[in-house]
């Protein structure tokens, strides 16, 4: 896909369509939104403290806004390549700078991150999988920020065995990753690993009652012994999950959040 593709994409993407929309799914995704803060937040230092924060691929604001409110910090950045994305954020965050287009254009667009102005904070947050050159993007960003908080969904997994990951994924995700793949990946970024730990979501409570919801609604709309089968497997499902971690991320995936330090000698 071509820029002009992928913005189309997410401009009409599903779960975005539903949140512009939909408020019983504004709702929803605030909810699926704070665990993934929760566990940002909780990466960072005590002492540690930044002045300034972009996040790429900001969607609406949200995640980018509730992490800064925790970490007080001030002057606040989000892109996104959706311009329907930039328009509710606007409205929603309007003490907030947005800027609708790719962090290469961004990066054209501001000469102060040239030199040694550096950003102190980026947010890769559900983004990495999605970009075309995941070790290019990366290495852009080790050289105009200072650290990095990353959530990046570790998939593949035995359930996404036959995932067709690529332009035709539905959720936009180009490629899968593993533990192995994603510290390799930090490592040939250039990036120093400060904290880091894998969470699966559907072990929140407060996720997992909307995934539920979700996948009842899925389920009551097939056939009364399909829909018998899928209630009984889902149960002996969640049970399974909670018996041991390592075996439930290699059979459904997990997510790696990590903070990270630029190692860029200009720095």
């Amino acid at each position: 896909m071509d820029k002009t593709d992928l913005e189309s994409f997410y401009d009409k993407q599903p779960d975005y369509n539903g949140f512009r929309n939909d408020p019983v799914k504004q709702d929803e995704y605030k909810i699926l939104v704070d665990w993934k803060v929760r566990k940002l937040v909780r990466l960072v230092p005590a002492d540690y403290v930044f002045n300034n924060v972009l996040e790429v691929g900001c969607a609406f604001g949200v995640l980018l806004n509730n992490i800064s409110d925790r970490l007080n910090i001030k002057t606040r950045i989000g892109i996104d390549i959706s311009g329907e994305n930039i328009k509710v954020a606007e409205k929603i965050y309007p003490g907030c700078n947005f800027f609708q287009g790719t962090l290469e254009e961004y990066v054209s667009a501001k000469p102060l991150l040239s030199g040694n102005h550096k950003i102190d904070l980026i947010i890769l947050s559900d983004i990495v999988e999605h970009v075309p050159d995941d070790l290019e993007f990366l290495k852009i960003i080790n050289k105009i920020s200072k650290y990095v908080l990353l959530n990046l969904p570790l998939e593949k997994s035995f359930k996404n065995r036959n995932r067709n990951y690529g332009e035709n994924d539905t959720s936009g995700h180009l490629r899968c990753y593993n533990i192995s793949l994603a510290l390799n990946l930090i490592r040939r970024s250039g990036f120093e690993i400060i904290s880091n730990f894998t969470s699966i979501a559907t072990t929140d409570k407060l996720f997992f009652r909307i995934y539920k919801k979700t996948r009842s609604e899925r389920v009551s709309a097939k056939p009364i012994i399909l829909k018998l089968f899928w209630s009984v497997y889902y149960s002996i499902e969640d049970k399974f999950k909670l018996l041991n971690k390592s075996l439930t991320e290699k059979i459904y995936g997990t997510n790696y959040f990590a903070l990270l330090k630029s190692t860029d000698p200009e720095i």
